[in-house]
């Protein structure tokens, strides 16, 4: 009792009455009291076993937290709108996850706009957006580019051009992305601005959508470069890269203030960042 008073930093009689306080609480009897002092009843040695057990869940329970303090584990969710998946996101992705296996991340594809929200509430940690999309009271730095570029059927006029300005390909029939996504917001939005009129019957929501469109022979239509071929039917289309400086499409991202993100999370922003340059 003495000894463990001295290691403890407390007097004997405190030991002997936290000792009673246990064995009332339990309602075992913990110590026999010998006249040379105390040995542990079966009680007590069951009790000392399942405390070690304790202690050592507790500390296998730091090391592993402290694993998720140092990046080492954790779960980041990032949210990027469609333009972001073509440009090297998935390669980042792929040097990330190489060099922090432990983490693991959650990627869902939206519309810019509910990137920005989506990061601003608190369901991602990461956005990828468009830059022309307002993201107020967020960290906002650029990521990447992304060439625009006409995708156009094979047969098509323009289908041999080296490079076409939007004002020459607007006099051909289009097929239109609609104005939630981003990069069609900009179509029409640089369209109204050179006073043209965009002659488009059908409008789709995705790029794979539009490019199945496009070969069907319904229009022609504006995609990031790496879109025009990534599925089937590769050689009945053709991509022409834009001329005007706005088709060099540029990426933001964005978090809420580093003090809030997991390390997990700052791990990622520094490699995507280190990898767009």
């Amino acid at each position: 009792m003495a000894k463990a008073a001295e290691r403890e930093h407390i007097t004997p009689p405190a030991i002997s009455k936290r000792i009673g306080e246990l064995e009332s609480s339990l309602g075992v009897v913990l110590f026999e009291r010998l006249s040379t002092g105390i040995r542990p009843t079966p009680a007590g040695d069951a009790l000392a076993a399942e405390a070690r057990a304790v202690f050592h869940s507790l500390d296998r329970m730091h090391g592993r937290l402290s694993e998720y303090a140092s990046g080492r584990r954790g779960t980041v969710r990032l949210y990027s709108n469609p333009s972001g998946l073509v440009a090297s996101l998935a390669e980042d992705l792929k040097s990330f996850i190489d060099a922090h296996g432990e983490v693991s991340v959650r990627l869902d594809e939206h519309h810019s706009d509910d990137v920005v929200r989506g990061v601003a509430e608190g369901d991602a940690d990461i956005g990828i957006f468009a830059h022309h999309i307002g993201a107020e009271d967020l960290t906002i730095v650029p990521y990447r580019s992304v060439q625009l570029v006409l995708v156009v059927p094979r047969e098509h006029p323009l289908a041999g051009a080296r490079r076409v300005a939007f004002a020459e390909a607007a006099e051909h029939e289009f097929v239109g992305l609609t104005e939630d996504s981003a990069i069609g917001a900009l179509v029409s939005s640089i369209a109204s601005a050179q006073g043209l009129k965009l002659r488009s019957r059908v409008s789709v929501t995705g790029f794979e959508a539009l490019r199945r469109m496009v070969h069907a022979g319904l229009g022609i239509g504006v995609v990031p470069a790496s879109r025009g071929f990534d599925t089937g039917r590769a050689a009945e289309l053709v991509c022409v890269p834009l001329t005007d400086t706005w088709a060099q499409y540029r990426l933001n991202l964005c978090t809420r203030s580093p003090d809030t993100l997991s390390m997990a999370a700052r791990l990622m922003v520094d490699h995507l960042l280190a990898a767009a340059q």
